[in-house]
């Protein structure tokens, strides 16, 4: 009589792995600048309307760490927590270099998680999506992502 011998088998995947890229940033923090320094970048962006895509071109030579979102909070309503809970108390009118470039980073990080929201993202995540979801997080500026194509090739 011929023993039945088990034959154990796992349901195994193969994924290809991506390289990772290293995007290195070596801008400064625009909220460690000294207000000498500060003075010296709005006396450099008087030639330019504060609202011109030249003015934040030239700001995105400084980064910005905005403020976290709780770990509590689900990623798909990041993009409410950030607009209800990230504001510029100052007026516009008083606004300065600092000002307007944390604003711009606001805005970038609403723009991904928007995306984030409006496109179903779904668990499980993939390795890509959770590190974009944990930048919008933890207001990692989005620099890199000011055109809609770059945004969708980290995104998918």
């Amino acid at each position: 009589m011929k023993q039945n011998e088990k034959l154990e088998a796992t349901n195994t995947e193969i994924v290809a792995q991506t390289p990772l890229t290293q995007i290195t940033d070596n801008r400064r923090e625009i909220t460690e600048l000294t207000d000498a320094e500060i003075k010296e970048i709005e006396k450099e962006l008087e030639q330019y309307d504060k609202d011109s895509w030249q003015y934040s071109k030239y700001l995105e030579k400084f980064k910005h760490i905005g403020g976290e979102i709780p770990k509590d909070v689900p990623f798909t309503e990041y993009s409410a927590y950030i607009h209800q809970n990230f504001r510029n108390p100052k007026p516009r009118k008083e606004w300065t270099a600092r000002d307007y470039k944390v604003e711009a980073a606001k805005r970038a990080r609403l723009r991904v998680a928007f995306t984030i929201r409006d496109h179903g993202y779904k668990e499980p995540l993939t390795d890509r999506q959770k590190r974009v979801v944990e930048r919008v997080r933890n207001g990692t500026d989005f620099h890199i992502y000011n055109s809609l194509e770059k945004l969708w090739e980290c995104l998918k």
